[in-house]
């Protein structure tokens, strides 16, 4: 006769359930597509050295920890996996550990439920910790190369070779990332420059499609600021905006995006952000810098335009909007939130 091990009552499966998920290693994760929550065992954090339920749960706190070398590979493997084109979720990547450093690890997954009309609602899978399987590999691979040459010296050599390599790949590295800073932010506040900007706005429009989450996009403007600049001088216009980022930085989430668009406007992403919850950001940001001193005696205020993404729009559509509802702030008298 068939015997199974059963609870006399939910509670009591629950409480074992949890027991289980935290004594295994393994990082169990429960990713709710309706909602975007991802759940993670207490292993998932041990795993990459986080303290446990430290970190968001959303689906941008594992794309953030995916190596970049290896994120294109996991979103198609993914976005395949989840539009029916492949029947198995199974790939090795890279993840970021809380020291900064990567862990391989093996990433299994498999929906549980879908709507009537096909959409993925929740999937569940695990986080397996590979790293000395896959480092050993390495090596071994590595060593096979060294043993297949005649030359006695030749590991010795290699070994030099590989120290005056890393040398010389460390500097070049440091000078990409200052080449790659300069490209990429705006010299005098630091923030994301227009150019940077355009291309984050298109990869959270494709994050948006992905995961049918809303998106919001905030532009602001400070009023007047050419009188300001007539009344303080230029340096202490500059002083101004170096402030305002840093207010914005300081005031916003850790994944809004913001970026200096030009002269005296900026402009914000607002991730997973619908309108209304846009507009209220936005005027909790106006009022703030209306009640701030960000430089001596001087205070100024901002006028900001909201808009929502929309499934159909481009990124020129979403600036056309956003440019509209600052126009009409500017209109109304400035200090103002306008939605578009």
């Amino acid at each position: 006769m068939d015997s199974r091990y059963k609870h006399p009552s939910l509670p009591e499966a629950e409480k074992t359930l949890s027991f289980i998920l935290d004594i295994v290693s393994e990082g169990i994760w429960d990713w709710n597509a309706e909602t975007g929550e991802v759940k993670r065992s207490p292993g998932w954090y041990r795993m990459l050295g986080y303290d446990v339920h430290s970190l968001e749960e959303n689906v941008m706190t594992w794309e953030d920890a995916i190596h970049p070398e290896d994120y294109p590979a996991v979103m198609a493997h993914f976005e395949n996996y989840i539009q029916g084109k492949t029947d198995q979720y199974q790939i090795q990547y890279r993840c970021k550990k809380a020291d900064g450093s990567y862990l391989w690890i093996e990433d299994s997954g498999k929906i549980v439920e879908r709507d009537d009309s096909g959409q993925v609602k929740r999937m569940i899978g695990a986080h397996t910790d590979i790293h000395k399987a896959k480092t050993a590999q390495q090596e071994l691979e590595q060593k096979n190369l060294i043993l297949a040459s005649d030359n006695a010296n030749l590991e010795k050599v290699i070994q030099k070779r590989t120290l005056e390599l890393e040398h010389l790949n460390h500097e070049l590295e440091e000078k990409i990332k200052l080449a790659e800073y300069g490209a990429r932010h705006d010299p005098l506040t630091g923030l994301y420059n227009r150019r940077c900007f355009e291309e984050k706005l298109e990869a959270e429009i494709n994050r948006a499609k992905r995961y049918s989450q809303p998106m919001s996009v905030v532009l602001l403007d400070i009023d007047d600021f050419k009188l300001i600049n007539d009344d303080f001088g230029h340096s202490a216009g500059d002083q101004i905006l170096k402030a305002l980022a840093l207010f914005l930085n300081e005031h916003t989430r850790e994944y809004d995006l913001i970026a200096r668009w030009g002269g005296e406007e900026f402009i914000i992403i607002m991730p997973n952000t619908n309108l209304q919850q846009a507009f209220d950001k936005a005027e909790r940001l106006r009022l703030g810098i209306e009640n701030q001193t960000l430089m001596d005696q001087a205070k100024i205020t901002c006028s900001f335009g909201v808009t929502e993404y929309k499934s159909t729009d481009t990124y020129d559509q979403i600036f056309q909007r956003t440019d509209k509802a600052l126009y009409q702030a500017k209109h109304l008298n400035r200090n103002n939130v306008q939605i578009a």
